[in-house]
């Protein structure tokens, strides 16, 4: 720990969650160096890094992560020397072996859960019903296991992650829509005077990016045609005006080399797709520990934008940076409408 310089944790909930740690090391007596000297990080090393913050006393788990490299820097000057430990979430084991599997008559949710157990891995899912039943056809996994998830996850509008559970720090594998309704994880304030905690904030607004989906297939057996159509995204919109509703006429995308014959399928697929392009507002800024510690997955609700753009923001990454000099977040999150409701809460819980 005294050789401990800094650490830096990347949660995130579209890719791979990654902690970096950096000590400082010295030549020895015997003209070895110090920490390489006890081979401390060998190849998938499991390492927890847990955070105490705020007034909250008890530590919380950030990432539960295996190591994946290192990297040695020798400087001429003495003390100036590192070595710097880098690691990923559970998912690179997930990612280690590539399979040829069938899962019959299953649910995405329920294939996602079976997949996650096999890893020690709590599964949080939402259950559906079984996208091919047999005979008609057999839900196949060419691939590795979490590659083969983030399809089904993609296919249904899902989000696919693994992260701990704070206190526990127990992994727990998320396979389900964006959390965007309940509770706000803290109120971020921007240019509010002696209220505010975000600096460095900004809005990108990519205005063409929502669409409408839609998509067709033959039936295997009975030759019919199998329409799906999402004119608009069924998420819960952030904000008084959704995203897509705003532009007129609404794009409109066709899903082409699906693989999916059944309208249920399609259906899934497209309104997927409807929305995920409808979060097309995007936040990022840095905050201190003061607000609590940040997790993607949930919503922080923002204010100091001005009726536009004030609300409730899906928060899908936060960088966490500790050394000697204090402990600061940034984060980006996203939503998929603009302009106040009215109901929007700016207490902090």
């Amino acid at each position: 720990m005294n050789a401990l310089q800094e650490v830096e944790v990347d949660m995130s909930v579209e890719v791979a969650s990654m902690f970096r740690l950096r000590f400082g090391i010295s030549q020895t007596a015997t003209g070895d160096w110090s920490l390489l000297n006890l081979d401390l990080f060998r190849p998938l090393t499991p390492v927890s890094v847990r955070v105490a913050s705020g007034l909250l006393p008890v530590p919380q788990a950030l990432i539960n992560g295996y190591v994946t490299g290192q990297r040695a820097a020798y400087a001429l000057t003495p003390g100036d020397s590192t070595l710097e430990v880098t690691g990923m979430d559970a998912t690179v084991l997930m990612n280690a072996e590539e399979k040829v599997a069938s899962w019959p008559n299953l649910p995405d949710s329920a294939i996602a859960a079976a997949i996650f157990g096999q890893y020690a891995i709590v599964p949080r899912t939402q259950p559906g019903a079984p996208q091919l039943v047999e005979p008609e056809g057999t839900t196949t996994q060419r691939g590795t296991d979490i590659r083969f998830l983030r399809q089904l996850a993609q296919r249904n509008g899902f989000d696919c992650y693994v992260q701990p559970e704070p206190l526990t720090g127990i992994d727990q594998g998320f396979f389900q829509p964006p959390a965007i309704t309940g509770l706000p994880q803290a109120v971020l304030n921007v240019n509010m005077g002696p209220e505010t905690n975000v600096t460095e904030f900004r809005i990108d607004y990519d205005m063409l990016r929502p669409t409408a989906a839609i998509g067709a297939g033959i039936d295997v057996l009975t030759k019919a045609v199998q329409p799906a159509l999402a004119p608009s995204s069924i998420l819960p919109p952030m904000g008084l005006e959704p995203a897509l509703a705003r532009v007129l006429p609404p794009p409109m995308v066709r899903l082409a080399d699906t693989g999916l014959m059944r309208t249920g399928e399609l259906q899934a697929r497209a309104q997927g797709v409807a929305d995920e392009s409808s979060f097309a507002v995007f936040a990022e800024g840095n905050v201190a520990t003061d607000v609590g510690l940040l997790r993607p997955g949930g919503f922080v609700n923002i204010r100091g934008l001005g009726r536009l753009f004030n609300g409730s923001y899906y928060v899908t990454t936060v960088s966490h940076a500790i050394n000697r000099e204090g402990h600061t977040q940034r984060f980006r999150a996203m939503r998929n409408a603009v302009t106040m409701t009215g109901a929007d809460v700016f207490v902090p819980v």
